[in-house]
């Protein structure tokens, strides 16, 4: 045997799944924190997308709009224990079916001796003994040690009043990475990529060995079915541990998720579960938010709009964004009969006259069927479509905030001094229309940068990311603004970007950043400075306010001096004259508030 034919039976496929499972880092678990929030967050985003889609339908039948109602629940789902010696936690003890376990570098230890009440260990030369209490108490070398309750697994339930999941949908959906509707569909969405869910599954039986549990209901008069399913990373193929038929249900429809997942819990912080649900809240203003965090506490974000988004439509790849191999692919794929009907039809924004003009000028017969062209004809096609002055593709693919609904959701909020948004006209980037929406609140709110990608706000890899780039090159002294060490304002300013477009071009598969494409960072700029021109007015308004009421304080302190003099001259009250001139200094104050907040 060659050794080529010996290394040829080493080589084998595997699948997506298996690929995630050995690379999970890359879809935003690679810390306990960041995995607990990235669960929580595709969950969410999930039940919001569904939600959405739930009213499109029903609205175009005419029906009320059942305002989105998503319910999250992160609780306590199993305690532990941690030793320290010299502040490096030596081992850390869990129960397990009701018995303390101590796990030393994420091995089991086995007892050497163990009593009724005690048992005991030998961990790196030390005698260890437990005693087993409520809370165990341990004693290392016969001294007593502290020991720090501490939470390693946590369950995740997102509740929803969306449409439901069909019964036997629920594996796929759940099951099978790579497996959605969104993949292939040029509209804004939340979802993308048919990875998120699957890889939250995917990383609660790698920490837990626990299955998603799933309940869904699809209608009032239907029964709620209950589900738990893993994934077959060898095969990327669902596995259903458990079905049944659940008696109570809070909604007519929607779904239940549930994740038993390893992590740790942020309380507070840009990185916490808590802003990105307070954050989701106010990029989404018509969605109701409730919030359990781990002790019980009850966040309620309640929707501040009475207008629904619109519906994004789906709409047809455009030329200026094709590349050679996805057009081959079309081309072999599609049911149209003629070269001249699959542009048309298949392509967007290419007319009659175009495709005809294009074909004639490349000599391909236009009634030529398209799986029949030659690779050099392709490749000719595709040059002279980029070169052809095709119109932009349409817009009504994308659904922003809207500047009115940005400014209420902020008002409501944050309660600022001063606040104001914009929403930049569409633009294209590689034949993909996109859009670009900002807002700068000040006074009464933290210094700080939300960043957000269809209605999702993004909380890691700010550096990384073409918002704090754009936000970074702009020259903010320019509108008065200050300006800290990295280039970005300080002060009461809250600085809101968010960008939709029919597919984000994230720089990972964990969405937490933008790629810095010329004609984004030129759009967030030209938004920014839209914004900063506003905010700077309003801030010149405010400082000559304050150099009036100055001068006005320091004519107040003469007042009593100029009454005593004029009731001298014109031998009339003093405390009379001091009265008036009082009333003179606060009618010219009033005069000099209105102008400044009509300026404003």
């Amino acid at each position: 045997m060659t050794v080529a034919e010996e290394l040829a039976k080493k080589h084998k496929a595997i699948s997506v799944a298996e690929f995630f499972e050995k690379n999970r880092h890359l879809l935003g678990f690679d810390t306990k924190s960041k995995a607990l929030l990235t669960c929580v967050k595709e969950a969410v985003d999930n039940s919001i997308d569904a939600c959405e889609e739930y009213n499109y339908i029903n609205m175009k039948k005419g029906k009320p709009i059942e305002w989105p109602e998503i319910t999250v629940w992160v609780k306590k789902a199993e305690k532990a224990y941690a030793v320290m010696k010299d502040d490096v936690e030596l081992f850390e003890i869990i129960k397990k079916e009701g018995k303390f376990q101590i796990i030393h570098k994420g091995k089991p230890v086995r007892a050497s001796k163990a009593g009724k009440e005690y048992k005991e260990y030998k961990i790196e030369g030390l005698h260890i003994r437990v005693v087993e209490n409520k809370k165990p108490e341990v004693y290392i070398n016969d001294k007593k040690t502290k020991v720090t309750e501490k939470v390693t697994k946590f369950r995740i339930i997102v509740l929803d009043n969306g449409p439901g999941i069909v019964k036997s949908q629920i594996p796929n959906i759940f099951g099978r990475m790579l497996y959605g509707s969104k993949f292939h569909r040029l509209k804004q969405s939340r979802g993308q990529q048919g990875i998120g869910i699957h890889a939250s599954v995917l990383y609660a039986q790698l920490t837990t060995g626990m299955p998603v549990k799933v309940i869904s209901k699809t209608g009032k008069d239907k029964p709620a079915y209950g589900m738990e399913v893993m994934i077959n990373t060898e095969k990327n193929e669902p596995e259903v541990i458990s079905e049944w038929v659940e008696e109570k249900f809070p909604y007519d429809h929607g779904t239940r998720v549930e994740l038993v997942i390893e992590g740790k819990y942020i309380s507070k912080g840009e990185k916490s579960i808590y802003e990105y649900i307070r954050r989701t809240s106010l990029i989404n203003p018509h969605v109701n938010l409730t919030f359990y965090d781990p002790d019980g506490n009850k966040f309620v974000f309640k929707r501040k709009v009475n207008e629904f988004p619109k519906e994004p439509r789906e709409i047809k790849p455009h030329p200026h964004g094709l590349e050679l191999g996805i057009l081959m692919r079309m081309l072999k794929n599609t049911n149209k009969r003629t070269i001249k009907q699959f542009l048309t039809s298949e392509l967007s924004r290419v007319s009659d006259k175009i495709a005809s003009e294009i074909l004639e000028r490349l000599g391909i017969d236009k009634n030529k069927k398209p799986s029949e062209l030659t690779r050099a004809e392709v490749e000719s096609l595709l040059k002279a479509l980029h070169k052809s002055d095709i119109k932009r593709p349409p817009t009504d693919c994308l659904s922003p905030v809207g500047e009115k609904a940005l400014k209420e959701s902020l008002q409501k909020e944050l309660n600022p001094e001063f606040i104001t948004a914009v929403t930049r006209r569409p633009a294209v980037y590689r034949g993909m229309p996109f859009q670009i929406e900002a807002a700068i609140v000040y006074g009464n709110v933290n210094n700080e940068i939300m960043r957000f990608a269809n209605r999702i706000p993004l909380q890691y890899d700010a550096s990384a990311c073409a918002i704090t780039k754009a936000i970074k090159d702009l020259d903010w002294r320019r509108y008065n603004v200050e300006v800290a060490g990295d280039g970005t304002p300080s002060g009461p300013i809250t600085i809101v970007v968010h960008i939709v477009s029919v597919w984000v071009p994230y720089t990972s598969e964990g969405k937490t950043a933008i790629a810095s494409y010329p004609i984004i960072l030129k759009e967030i700029k030209l938004a920014l400075q839209e914004c900063a021109r506003s905010l700077s007015r309003f801030l010149a308004g405010k400082r000559r306010q304050m150099e009036a009421k100055k001068r006005i304080n320091l004519f107040e302190s003469y007042i009593p001096v100029l009454a005593e003099d004029l009731a001298e001259i014109l031998n009339t009250d003093e405390k009379k004259l001091e009265k008036e001139l009082k009333k003179i200094i606060e009618k010219g104050d009033n005069l000099e508030e209105k102008r400044s907040d009509k300026e404003n």
